[in-house]
């Protein structure tokens, strides 16, 4: 049972990292692209797939606690390298 605990929590990590640099992929097109349309599609597209992951998660038994910290350190790094590497 633990050892299925640790391959979920990986793969886990690894959907962040993905969707970290997905994010930081939307926003290198937002700030260098510029065009209104765009931005609507982009943004609602990524919020779904997000949506979707933390059900996926909720529905693999991952606690909550452990959702709402991994949410919080995305939120963190995406907005850090985003100031960095784009403003």
């Amino acid at each position: 049972m633990k050892k299925d605990k640790q391959i979920l929590y990986f793969y886990m990590i690894l959907v962040t990292i993905g969707i970290t640099l997905i994010a930081l992929a939307i926003m290198k097109y937002i700030v260098e692209v510029n065009e209104p349309r765009g931005y609507l599609i982009i943004l609602i597209g990524f919020v779904l797939t997000f949506n979707y992951i933390n059900y996926l998660e909720k529905k693999a038994g991952i606690s909550k606690k452990i959702i709402w910290i991994r949410n919080s350190v995305y939120m963190v790094l995406v907005g850090s390298l985003t100031y960095f590497l784009y403003f």
